[in-house]
């Protein structure tokens, strides 16, 4: 395996009526076609919870106006990436998922997304990235104790 570099990001699990909202990757994005939680990389300096906000506003035109930890997501069997990533080395995305429910605004997707739309956890979209499902499964069973995987 080559070198495997940590790559803090944070997502989101925005619930509507017993939905959650996802998003497709466009051509530009690593992946493409394949939905996904919106969120992304943590910056240099930012908090996981305004890197959170961040992504979702970026790529959702949503304004999130209140979230909790859903659970911590590290499992290197999901979250590295198959092929390089950085130069040589995989990326292990180290991922904190907000749970949303609070939210304003109307989805204006952006560059990063060409599709979206709200799923049942019965009826989730395919492709999906693989460490995604999980987190869906775990929104939808929320009891107010975050996951840690």
């Amino acid at each position: 395996m080559n070198a495997i570099l940590p790559v803090p990001a944070a997502n989101a699990a925005i619930l509507k009526n017993n939905k959650i909202l996802l998003t497709r990757r466009s051509a530009q994005i690593r992946e493409a076609g394949k939905w996904c939680l919106p969120g992304g990389h943590v910056e240099l300096g930012e908090k996981w919870y305004s890197a959170m906000v961040r992504e979702v506003f970026e790529e959702t035109g949503l304004t999130v106006l209140s979230g909790q930890i859903l659970g911590l997501y590290s499992d290197p069997l999901l979250t590295t990436t198959p092929t390089p990533y950085y130069g040589e080395k995989s990326g292990q995305f180290v991922v904190a998922t907000y749970l949303v429910t609070h939210f304003s605004g109307e989805i204006k997707p952006n560059h990063e997304v060409d599709a979206w739309g709200w799923f049942s956890v019965e009826q989730l979209p395919a492709p999906m990235l693989r460490s995604h499902p999980v987190r869906i499964q775990d929104a939808f069973q929320y009891q107010g104790v975050p996951f840690v995987r």
